[in-house]
């Protein structure tokens, strides 16, 4: 079982990439977050016949301005196990999702979602063996319930960050218990309890939750209380899956929520998904200064499973669009240059570790 202190002991193993000239000063911190990546199904022929390079082609160099990219990986990678039956979808992919994820820059993948469990326990311990084997970390599901719920812990840059990740969608006995394997529940007491341990440990708490309702673009009012009791209870970001379309930004006291980020790569094809965005997050100390969007064309219909960045007067809409449903909070992205940015001031002194 993991531990908080053989989590450290793994990860500071593992080293910052390489940064480009134009990349953010050394102490700025910057995450890539980006929305479901599943891919099996549609997308697993194109990998095999073009390779693992194939779906982030075109993003790729914006992942590689970030010092971590961040997703919510929506199926197990595993060619074993039984589908779970009564299931309407079920989803698996073969190993060379987790190549493919390596090759694209991903540190970090959350598995706390309605279909980690769709193959039972032998696919999830073949997920998290081939992430690991890939350098691949995960949180949000695992082979108990104390395993589920355990962080990812990395340094980067001198900055210790603390992922956590839980499923607030059914089906219900796909959650993890004391002797079952599956996802972390998204119970209040346990967000609040872990976000609490891990706090005083980390300098930036990032968690993630897959919440709400497919296809609708706009947050449930369970979401907008917990996103902010996270926030209150000591997280620095909260990000959302589930939906498969974009939801709401909002600024919360200075830090931010993505209710949804829809869709990244994802192996089916659907007229209701069209449009996502990397999501670019930069921190300087322990602070939020600038959040910038790059938006997405990512109807497989038209981009075959390798996400399209939109320009022009594309760009324009689907930013405007995300402006218009983030009114209820305020947040507004200024738009120039095919981006949708937000500048926050930075604190005079940045926080201290563990404190607020």
């Amino acid at each position: 079982m993991k531990t908080l202190a053989l989590a450290f002991s793994l990860i500071l193993a593992f080293t910052a990439p390489v940064r480009a000239a134009d990349q953010p000063p050394p102490d700025e911190v910057t995450i890539a977050a980006v929305g479901d990546l599943m891919l099996g199904g549609r997308t697993q022929p194109f990998l095999q016949e073009f390779g693992p390079d194939y779906p982030f082609a075109e993003v790729k160099p914006f992942l590689e301005k970030a010092d971590v990219v961040i997703g919510n990986l929506e199926s197990p990678i595993s060619i074993r196990g039984t589908a779970v039956a009564g299931k309407k979808f079920t989803l698996r992919a073969g190993p060379i999702a987790a190549q493919a994820l390596k090759q694209a820059g991903f540190r970090v993948v959350t598995l706390a979602n309605n279909h980690m469990m769709d193959f039972g326990p032998l696919a999830l311990e073949d997920t998290l063996a081939n992430l690991s084997d890939n350098g691949i970390l995960s949180t949000g599901a695992g082979m108990d319930l104390d395993d589920a719920r355990q962080p990812v812990i990395i340094k980067v840059k001198g900055k210790t960050l603390a992922f956590l990740a839980y499923s607030l969608t059914f089906p219900l006995d796909f959650f993890a218990s004391a002797r079952q394997p599956g996802t972390a529940p998204g119970y209040a007491e346990f967000v609040k309890a872990d976000i609490e341990k891990v706090r005083p440990h980390a300098d930036l708490v990032i968690v993630s939750f897959h919440w709400g309702a497919e296809l609708l673009t706009a947050a449930k009012d369970y979401q907008i209380e917990l996103g902010h009791q996270a926030l209150d209870w000591g997280a620095d970001l909260v990000l959302g899956a589930h939906p498969h379309v974009l939801q709401e930004l909002e600024l919360y006291k200075g830090r931010l929520i993505a209710y949804s980020l829809g869709n990244f790569v994802f192996g089916s094809e659907s007229n209701n998904t069209n449009v996502s965005m990397i999501l670019l997050l930069t921190f300087k100390g322990n602070t939020l200064v600038k959040v910038e969007t790059v938006p997405l064309d990512v109807n497989n219909y038209r981009v075959k499973y390798r996400p399209h960045v939109l320009t022009g007067p594309a760009a324009a809409q689907a930013l405007g669009s995300i402006n218009t449903a983030s009114e209820r909070f305020k947040t507004r992205l200024v738009i120039d240059n095919d981006r949708g940015t937000i500048l926050l001031a930075p604190p005079e002194q940045s926080r201290e570790t563990g404190t607020r």
